[in-house]
């Protein structure tokens, strides 16, 4: 699905399953469950992406996640395997 084709519906769904896996990634960091926060913190990126390309300026405040610090440049992740 192309980012500029979501609908307001998609997006809003997108930015609550953002904040919810993030929130997510906390309880299971305090409870010490790193796969869980792993996959969780997974689930926040790529909802954080796809919603990055959607509409960059409405979701700002998701930008403080440290979870969401992973590369993008998936050609030299390709090159290396």
């Amino acid at each position: 699905m192309a980012n500029q084709s979501l609908r307001q519906s998609e997006i809003d769904s997108l930015q609550y399953i953002a904040t919810m896996s993030n929130e997510l990634v906390q309880m299971a960091e305090a409870s010490r469950f790193p796969m869980i926060s792993y996959l969780l913190g997974m689930a926040y990126a790529e909802a954080f992406d796809v919603l990055r390309g959607a509409q960059p300026a409405r979701h700002a405040q998701l930008s403080g996640n440290p979870m969401h610090a992973r590369p993008k440049d998936n050609q030299a992740q390709q090159r290396r395997a």
